[in-house]
């Protein structure tokens, strides 16, 4: 009981309030924001009534219904790191080409 309390407050102080910063700063969309709320409300949801795990598990036809949340926890990080390894090298790419443009300035610029 004490840890879903902890969790329900670390969620209300800590992480919801960080999404709506982030939305605020317009580093995070209206879509992604709510997705991430979404996230939050249902993780709470299955702190507070864990029966509902062995529900959702047992839909799914996984013998333990933890491993099914674990199963999807791994396929969503790898995921997630795909996406950003692909927003990284995109960064990369564009450091590079701006790179370019501003040495050939500089270049001209010298030559005037």
């Amino acid at each position: 009981m004490v840890i879903q309390i902890v969790v329900t407050l670390g969620v209300l102080v800590l992480v919801i309030p960080s999404i709506y910063s982030s939305y605020k700063k317009k580093s995070m969309t209206p879509f992604g924001a709510f997705l991430w709320i979404l996230f939050w409300i249902a993780g709470l949801i299955l702190i507070w009534f864990p029966h509902l795990i062995d529900v959702i598990g047992s839909g799914l036809g996984v013998g333990r219904s933890i491993d099914a949340f674990v199963y999807i926890g791994i396929v969503y990080l790898l995921y997630v790191s795909l996406n950003q390894k692909i927003k990284l090298n995109e960064i990369k790419r564009e450091i590079t080409l701006l790179n370019r443009k501003l040495a050939l300035r500089d270049v001209e610029e010298e030559k005037k």
